[in-house]
């Protein structure tokens, strides 16, 4: 039996933050963990089976400064599990009342716009990419080699593509705004 699990794409499987964690809840309540979180996690994220355990995980993108960040969390005893890009990661562990970092519905709100607010920064540069490449892919075909117009032709499908999907959690994350 492996006592080691390798998660492909999470945080693209599970775009809303509540998703994403209680999707880590589950698999530590099933004994599946992560000792840390990395750059390369929104990619591989590796677990090590333990005793089950009962994390509240946090999903948040910080505003503030990276110092008063941290030790605000710190203060109220969240361990630190690591960081994807702005995305931290916390958990604590509990044993009755599942613990919130969120006090009230605008704190989640506010958590959910900052995520939001992210993908749309990348939704909107991959539709002004797709964009210019089809314009220039109409302008220069002439000038183009078979084997260039297939290259252009796979670098367009490739951006809308990835900007639809991209367009689509950010309606997904819309949806979800109070969770």
């Amino acid at each position: 039996m492996s006592h080691t699990r390798t998660e492909w794409f999470s945080t693209f499987r599970y775009v809303v933050p509540a998703d994403f964690e209680n999707w880590m809840e589950k698999l530590a309540a099933d004994g599946w963990n992560v000792d840390k979180i990395g750059q390369w996690s929104s990619i591989r994220m590796v677990f090590r089976k333990t005793e089950p355990k009962q994390y509240r995980y946090i999903f948040d993108i910080h505003t503030s400064t990276k110092r008063d960040y941290l030790e605000t969390y710190r203060q109220f005893d969240w361990e630190f599990v690591g960081q994807m890009a702005s995305c931290f990661i916390w958990r604590k562990e509990y044993t009755t009342v599942r613990p919130e970092s969120f006090t009230d519905l605008e704190s989640v709100e506010k958590r959910n716009r900052n995520v939001m607010n992210a993908v749309l920064v990348s939704f909107i540069l991959f539709v002004v990419i797709t964009i210019v490449m089809i314009a220039a892919a109409l302008l220069s075909s002439s000038r183009m080699s078979s084997e260039e117009t297939l290259q252009m032709i796979l670098f367009i499908a490739f951006a809308g593509l990835f900007s639809t999907y991209l367009g689509w959690v950010v309606w997904k994350i819309f949806r979800n705004r109070e969770r």
